[in-house]
């Protein structure tokens, strides 16, 4: 993703609502009933274009539930609250 590691974190509050939240080192684990998903953000080296220096990061989604519509639900949702709305 085109965001640093804090812009990310801090772009997931929203996100956030409606969970049980562990802080891990690397991550974090979201929980709510018959739903569990981990997240990961690892900070990657920027890429530079010209004067323009853009944060990366790798961002890892995993899940602990096998139930494929709330995997699809919470993607969608992670969508909507990362969505840049560019072209």
């Amino acid at each position: 993703m085109g965001l640093s590691p804090a812009e990310f974190e801090r772009q997931l509050q929203p996100l956030l609502a409606g969970w049980i939240v562990d802080r891990l080192p690397a991550g974090w684990r979201l929980v709510r009933p018959g739903q569990a998903v981990n997240l990961s953000c690892l900070g990657l080296p920027s890429v530079r274009a010209g004067l323009l220096e853009l944060p990366r990061s790798e961002v890892t989604i995993s899940f602990a539930d096998e139930q494929r519509g709330r995997e699809a639900a919470f993607l969608a949702d992670f969508l909507r609250h990362f969505g840049r709305g560019g072209g």
